[in-house]
């Protein structure tokens, strides 16, 4: 997968400018690399949208005006699962206990991984020529984070690549994704996922 750098500074909430901080993440990324095991999951199906929520083929509902939203004009979803595997957080559980600055720098990078190995998995999809939207996971807007255990199940996270939710509904391994991508006509009909999320002030929102 490919490893951004400009992402991981962003993460880290440095400048793209800043020498230092751009090799720390270099170094943190050279400590990192061998230890991921990326798995995924990617599942199609059918959906209907109403402005409150959107309901799966299967009968699973997810109540959400924001996902709602983020999906009207789409019929069909692909739900997906994906990890970069338990070794990642052991090595930057090391990497933290050696130096704040290095644990800080391998969180950013691991980040960027998992969000660049998302978007290539999603750019192998099969979308049958339709275009898609940009994840949408639960915990943006207005999508409570309790249905994850929703997404969890539909998708068997845990046999399929090991992915578990704790009682607080952490993910395990913690450098993980559970997302849905609309699928749509309409490739205009396509948007920066930040910009549906009304956090305008999360530190790690991208303002492009």
């Amino acid at each position: 997968m490919e490893y951004n750098r400009k992402e991981a500074l962003r993460y880290l909430g440095a400048k793209q400018d800043d020498e230092a901080a751009g090799v720390l993440v270099d170094v943190a990324y050279l400590k990192l690399r061998n230890e991921v095991q990326a798995r995924y999951v990617l599942r199609k199906h059918g959906v209907s949208v109403d402005a409150e929520g959107v309901t799966l083929d299967v009968g699973v509902r997810f109540t959400s005006r924001d996902l709602a939203a983020h999906l009207k004009g789409c019929d069909r979803v692909l739900l997906l699962g994906a990890t970069l595997g338990s070794r990642v957080d052991v090595a930057i559980r090391r990497l933290a206990l050696g130096s704040v600055a290095e644990g800080a720098a391998a969180q950013a990078v691991a980040a960027a991984l998992i969000e660049s190995y998302c978007d290539s998995v999603q750019a192998e999809a099969e979308t049958e020529g339709l275009a898609q939207r940009p994840r949408f996971s639960p915990g943006y807007g207005d999508w409570r984070l309790e249905e994850q255990k929703q997404l969890f199940a539909v998708l068997d996270c845990a046999k399929r690549i090991g992915l578990t939710l704790t009682d607080g509904l952490m993910m395990a391994p913690s450098k993980s994704v559970t997302a849905i991508i609309g699928l749509s006509e309409n490739v205009e009909c396509v948007w920066n996922k930040c910009m549906t999320c009304k956090n305008i002030n999360c530190p790690y929102r991208d303002a492009e």
